[in-house]
């Protein structure tokens, strides 16, 4: 009788918990930081948004840079959202062609942030501030949901160091001349080819918006475009930590 191969024995069999969820805080968001912004030195706040309903991005937090003294509307009116955006060439006192509707989003978050919906950050228990750690690391996150991560890039480098364990962080700058230091997580906003060249011969991974049906061999059709996949899903779009070497062309704009 030949020796037996195979046995069976009694074995633990853990189960991962898909229910499991952070623990519960008592706000949508919080606010990681008022200060000066580091475009133009007025006063922003960084919201960091729990829950997202967004189509393209599926459920990731939101962050948001927003300027504390002006609603988004009456800030884009006065030009006091360069604070936040800074020369950004799609915002409206330019081309006017920018994705993100300030009517909605941003208009939301600065109402709830003077309702006091978003505590500080620094002023919460240690508890609590467990809590928006806990939530902040549950999901991705995506920087510059409005305003652009370089004007917080402290905040914004901090989330997106080892430290602060959120699995992936997504950004886009249209400020990437003047902020090498984002370059680790952040794609360069690019809206020409000349604008791809330059980018990439200072080692960004790129975010291209066209308005027509050409793209350079390196680039990849957005798959919220191509496939209808989510960001939360796709988590292409951060920077050179991605593990891609593709860069990002979209006619979505």
């Amino acid at each position: 009788m030949s020796e037996q191969k195979y046995t069976l024995s009694t074995r633990q069999f853990p189960l991962v918990d898909k229910k499991a969820k952070p623990p519960k805080f008592n706000f949508p968001g919080a606010t990681l930081r008022i200060g000066p912004s580091d475009l133009t030195g007025d006063t922003i706040a960084t919201i960091a948004v729990f829950v997202s309903l967004n189509d393209k991005t599926g459920n990731v937090v939101q962050v948001y840079c927003i300027p504390v003294d002006e609603h988004p509307i009456e800030a884009i009116d006065s030009g006091l959202d360069t604070a936040v955006c800074g020369n950004c060439p799609l915002k409206p006192s330019n081309d006017n062609v920018c994705y993100v509707r300030k009517f909605h989003g941003p208009a939301r978050v600065y109402d709830t942030f003077k309702r006091g919906r978003y505590p500080l950050f620094a002023d919460l228990s240690k508890a609590d501030q467990r809590k928006v750690w806990a939530m902040l690391g549950s999901k991705p996150l995506r920087l510059g949901a409005w305003g652009d991560p370089a004007a917080d890039s402290f905040t914004s480098e901090f989330l997106a160091s080892p430290g602060s364990q959120i699995p992936n962080v997504l950004s886009y700058s249209h400020q990437w001349r003047k902020n090498p230091q984002l370059k680790p997580f952040t794609m360069a906003s690019v809206d020409s080819p000349q604008e791809y060249i330059e980018a990439k011969e200072l080692g960004w991974r790129t975010y291209r918006h066209t308005f027509d049906d050409t793209a350079f061999e390196n680039e990849i059709v957005c798959p919220h475009s191509s496939h209808g996949t989510q960001c939360v899903d796709c988590g292409l779009c951060s920077g050179t930590n991605s593990g891609s070497d593709k860069d990002i062309v979209t006619k979505t704009i």
